[in-house]
């Protein structure tokens, strides 16, 4: 299968392909005499497999390394395991500090707004000034929000 077909099977582009290959995500396949590549048909699932881990959240050195494993036949189901549980772990992160920014932004949102000038926004200003960490700082400290 030429590296068309395969990106189109697996709904990905060809530079996709490519991509996978170099971070060595699929195996390395060597031109045949005629140019062109010549990829087996299991690339495709194994090219969607890397695309809906990257769905739920995975990067692509997670992925790699998973692959790595696999291909050395030595991922134990522990690994696995401590690997899912390491994901989980940074996903619980990731909510509780976007529930958190949520919680900031929906306190200013309530805010009456009374400035003039759009670079006074407060949340402009905390953003441009500290960062995230300030939007909670600057709602307690000024009753004014951006809508």
């Amino acid at each position: 299968m030429r590296i068309g077909q395969v990106a189109a099977q697996a709904g990905v582009s060809v530079q996709t392909v490519r991509l996978y290959e170099r971070l060595g995500l699929i195996a390395h396949v060597e031109r045949r005499p005629s140019g062109y590549r010549e990829y087996p048909a299991t690339v495709v699932q194994r090219i969607q497999a890397i695309k809906q881990g990257q769905a739920l959240g995975f990067t692509l050195k997670e992925i790699h390394r998973v692959v790595q494993l696999a291909a050395q036949h030595q991922a134990s189901p522990d690994q696995l395991r401590t690997f899912a549980l390491h994901k989980i772990a940074w996903i619980d992160a990731t909510v509780q500090r976007l529930q958190h920014i949520r919680q900031v932004l929906v306190a200013l949102s309530n805010q009456p707004t009374t400035w003039n000038d759009p670079d006074e926004c407060p949340i402009i200003v905390a953003l441009a000034t500290f960062g995230t960490a300030a939007l909670e700082q600057y709602s307690e400290e000024t009753k004014d929000v951006c809508v």
